[in-house]
């Protein structure tokens, strides 16, 4: 792994969140961006050499949704970048962590995802992230 890439907060309300961090950040959002797949709407913020993801559900069947229901609004996962995405997940599958799709899925801010399950990682989700090259 690289570095974290991102760290996702689910939110209520996106604008409101987003006026938030642009004043805790001293600066804007530079990309709103929606995930039809997952159900949500992404915010991104640069912090240096990394970002933080802003995310709010569209839908109340989504994960973040349901995040915000049995959690309240806060911390949702901790992304980490990766050179070659495929390769992290069989080495960590025979490291016995439990990975929640095997197959990459195209994921927000140009990325392929693949997601760690809670149980295997002291109850944080982790995603993993990689540049999708044009």
């Amino acid at each position: 792994m690289k570095k974290i890439e991102h760290i996702g907060i689910a939110v209520k309300d996106l604008e409101a969140s987003n006026q938030v961090f642009a004043a805790l950040l001293g600066k804007p959002h530079y990309k709103i961006e929606a995930v039809e797949s997952e159900g949500v709407r992404t915010s991104f913020f640069e912090t240096g050499p990394n970002k933080i993801e802003l995310l709010e559900a569209i839908s109340p069947n989504s994960p973040i949704a349901k995040f915000i229901e049995r959690k309240g609004e806060g911390i949702h996962h901790i992304a980490f970048a990766v050179d070659d995405l495929e390769a992290e997940i069989e080495r960590l599958v025979s490291q016995g962590f439990t990975i929640l799709n095997t197959t990459p899925k195209k994921g927000a801010d140009n990325k392929l995802v693949a997601f760690l399950h809670p149980k295997s990682t002291n109850g944080v989700l982790i995603e993993l992230c990689q540049e999708i090259k044009s």
